[in-house]
């Protein structure tokens, strides 16, 4: 099932960058790296949503910061794939096409069998409890920040990040890309059995490669199906709104 957001106004998006501020607002070395934080979180959530230019002006003022940080972070953010610049209209939230997130899926799928199948052959029995209780997390929750970071949390265990942390940053590194589209929405139904984070994990403790294996690239073509959705019924509704 695909997930949509209500259009927030400039209000609500000032309130919802204030209240991430106020979470962000300790226990950071340098501001730029809480601005950083602050805007990739408002764009997971989707308070920013895809094609919105991003004033430096705006932000800084809702986040309570200098526009210094907030251009850093802007850059980086490019650099990570969710923020464009364009030469007259300045940095925007990047928006995906529907061949762009087709070809991410298909290089998500190569990595991230790959990982599964590596990690697999090193799976312990306690990796496995707390691979069911970080499953059991990110079933429970519907969209938002707190379903990236369950989400997020479960895949490096799952994949044994620590292990290999250069096929871990490729495989975040393409998730990033899709931006809101994936990573801030629940793209299939809470509770479902099918395409669960439980789900793959029976297979894992079975010890079955193979099914495991099945069960998450019938979950990424699942979402990739999703994303794809969204992207058409956006671009439906841009087409509507300019005609």
């Amino acid at each position: 099932m695909v997930q949509s957001g209500n259009v927030a106004s400039a209000k609500d998006r000032a309130d919802a960058l204030q209240r991430l501020a106020q979470r962000h607002g300790a226990g950071y070395r340098s501001v730029g790296a809480m601005a950083y934080d602050i805007i990739r979180d408002a764009i997971l959530d989707g308070t920013l949503p895809p094609g919105m230019k991003l004033r430096q002006e705006t932000l800084a003022e809702s986040i309570g910061i200098s526009r210094l940080p907030i251009r850093s972070a802007l850059i980086q953010l490019e650099a990570d794939g969710l923020v464009i610049f364009h030469a007259r209209r300045g940095a925007m939230v990047r928006a995906l096409s529907v061949e762009e997130a087709t070809e991410v899926y298909h290089l998500r799928t190569l990595l991230e069998k790959e990982a599964l199948r590596l990690a697999m052959a090193e799976m312990t029995p306690e990796r496995v409890a707390a691979l069911r209780e970080l499953a059991q997390t990110a079933d429970d929750i519907s969209e938002g920040g707190e379903f990236v970071e369950a989400r997020t949390e479960f895949y490096a265990t799952l994949y044994d990040a620590q292990s290999r942390p250069l096929m871990w940053e490729m495989i975040e590194q393409l998730r990033l890309k899709l931006g809101r589209y994936v990573l801030g929405w629940r793209l299939v139904s809470p509770g479902s059995h099918d395409h669960s984070h439980g789900e793959l994990i029976d297979v894992v403790a079975a010890g079955d490669a193979e099914a495991a294996l099945r069960v998450l690239e019938s979950h990424l073509n699942h979402v990739r199906d999703g994303v794809i959705a969204l992207l058409d019924a956006a671009a439906t509704e841009a087409a509507a709104d300019g005609s």
